[in-house]
């Protein structure tokens, strides 16, 4: 897993908005994960900028691909991921990554 001082910084203004406060515990748990992700990432500083995505504060999950060579990126964000590859970065959602990469190797 690859972060960098954006993404975390999106993880946690995500995990803490309103909407969720309705699910109990929600908030300390997110939290908490969030936290174990920092701990186990690969961190990176993305040096290009880029403006390919329609909602332009989600240039930083490309940004950080880009910049940490990854493979692919996993997001549910259909609606501004609308493409499913750039440089040679595999763009999946949690389905299609689950699909491919997991669901043989554990059933």
């Amino acid at each position: 897993m690859c972060l960098s001082d954006a993404v975390l910084d999106e993880y946690f203004e995500v995990a803490n908005r309103g909407k969720f406060k309705k699910y109990p515990d929600f908030n300390r748990k997110a939290n908490e994960f969030i936290e174990f992700i920092k701990l186990k990432a690969n961190w990176f500083i993305p040096k290009e900028t880029l403006d390919i995505l329609p909602d332009k504060d989600d240039n930083k999950f490309i940004e950080l691909a880009v910049e940490a060579q990854a493979n692919y990126i996993v997001t549910g964000n259909t609606k501004d991921f609308i493409f499913t590859e750039f440089r040679d970065i595999k763009i999946y959602t949690p389905k299609e990554f689950y699909d491919k990469w997991i669901k043989d190797d554990f059933f």
